[in-house]
């Protein structure tokens, strides 16, 4: 445990599979007009980050709205962009 930082994430569940999973945001961005979220599954106390999920994600208030990417392409495309948006922070 010791030098481990503690954050505090947003959450929401969602039904996958026929059972409810709960979610933690990791990482929000903008692109080409829309929000996008990044989550790990919470599992117990912690984030399983190996498995990530990408959503469209809009604001309905208080509520965060969560959809699937549209095609494979579509998804495809907002990782590479994605990608290069963390390239471009590091330098």
């Amino acid at each position: 445990m010791g030098n481990e930082e503690l954050f505090e994430y947003d959450t929401f569940t969602m039904e996958m599979d026929g059972k409810e999973v709960e979610f933690a945001i990791t990482e929000e961005f903008d692109m080409e007009g829309n929000h996008y979220i990044l989550c790990g599954e919470v599992v117990g106390d912690e984030i399983n980050d190996e498995d990530l999920y990408l959503f469209k994600a809009t604001m309905d208030g208080d509520e965060i709205e969560v959809e699937s990417i549209g095609s494979e392409d579509d998804y495809n495309h907002i990782v590479e962009e994605y990608y290069k948006l963390c390239v471009d922070s590091e330098e």
